[in-house]
């Protein structure tokens, strides 16, 4: 074999090599990579005009041979040749060294003697001539000085808002909502003072409501007006907020674990047959946890601070785009400044 054309071979593939186009079948020199190499072209692109490179190189008949399965079980060894080659080791090497070779570059014509047997000498890569291939990077076109640049800014993005406008804020809507939602807790509902006619009342829940002789159907008992009670009984719908400063001021009707608690003396409100009961320190101990009423809301503001910092987070990657000023040109700088000058000269 002509030694020009294992030159060619050998210099494409180093080019391609050192070009990166061969990191994917070929990541390292070794016979073992080169055995998967030749295992991924052919399952890729192998071609019957491909199968003499092989039965040169594995001596095999091509027409009884399943290729495949030779370059499965092909031993790295059968590449150490080829190895040799391509990393310098030696000056020459076999003809069916360079045929494997240009086989696995896809370089055509190939084998060698179909590239002396060919008019056009031509080399191609995946079917792109060589020169083609590894044309040198086009340089970029100088501007043009009779021309001003044109100054193109990228938008730059900012934060909508300021970390401390955002920390501010959130300290603020925790100290609103968790003050409001503790004035609601606390708040009683607003008595209604009986009219003209309304010489009854009815036990609404939690509290008295005044009522006339012709809208008694409420489903209730009825019993006779008594503003004193109508202004100040009420029942107590949060029993865990209840100290023992609260015994002697409060009053209770319970039996078992369901335990009742009102503003003052008096029947039971739902049934007019009971008496309450005035609160005691038993029922204090073994009924009320002021201590569960404060973890139940430590709960709740923890929460609503996780749910406030959250709202925060999100505000915080909010952005805006800002145009940044064009720097003037020096050129118009100074036709500005030697304007001023000469109209100050001339003033």
């Amino acid at each position: 074999m002509p030694e020009d054309y294992q030159d060619i071979v050998l210099a494409a593939y180093k080019k391609m090599r050192d070009n990166g186009k061969l990191r994917a079948i070929l990541p390292r020199e070794t016979t073992t990579k080169l055995r998967s190499a030749y295992l991924k072209v052919y399952e890729s692109r192998h071609d019957p005009k491909d199968l003499d490179i092989l039965a040169v190189f594995f001596d095999v008949d091509r027409m009884d041979c399943d290729f495949e399965n030779i370059l499965n079980k092909s031993e790295p060894d059968d590449y150490k040749a080829l190895w040799k080659h391509i990393r310098g080791k030696t000056i020459t090497t076999d003809e069916k060294n360079s045929d494997l070779l240009a086989w696995l570059i896809d370089l055509e014509p190939r084998p060698s003697s179909s590239y002396y047997l060919s008019a056009d000498k031509t080399i191609k890569i995946g079917g792109i001539p060589i020169n083609e291939l590894f044309l040198p990077p086009v340089p970029p076109t100088p501007p043009d000085p009779q021309k001003p640049p044109i100054h193109t800014e990228d938008p730059v993005y900012i934060p909508r808002f300021s970390p401390r406008y955002i920390i501010l804020s959130c300290i603020l809507l925790l100290f609103i909502g968790t003050t409001s939602f503790a004035v609601w807790e606390r708040s009683t509902t607003k008595v209604k003072m009986p009219e003209k006619g309304e010489k009854f009342m009815y036990w609404n829940g939690d509290h008295y409501e005044p009522i006339g002789d012709n809208n008694q159907n409420v489903g209730t008992p009825i019993i006779p007006l008594n503003v004193q009670t109508l202004t100040q009984q009420r029942k107590i719908n949060l029993p865990d907020t209840l100290t023992r400063y609260s015994i002697g001021k409060v009053w209770y009707k319970g039996y078992g674990d369901k335990h009742e608690y009102f503003t003052a003396a008096g029947v039971y409100p739902p049934d007019t047959v009971r008496v309450l009961k005035k609160l005691s320190f038993g029922i204090l101990r073994d009924h009320i946890s002021y201590n569960r009423y404060l973890l139940t809301r430590l709960v709740w503001f923890l929460c609503a601070a996780f749910f406030v910092s959250l709202c925060g987070f999100t505000v915080s990657k909010l952005e805006k785009k800002v145009k940044q000023p064009l720097e003037k040109p020096k050129a118009e700088e100074g036709e500005t400044l030697n304007f001023i000058v000469s109209q100050a000269a001339s003033g």
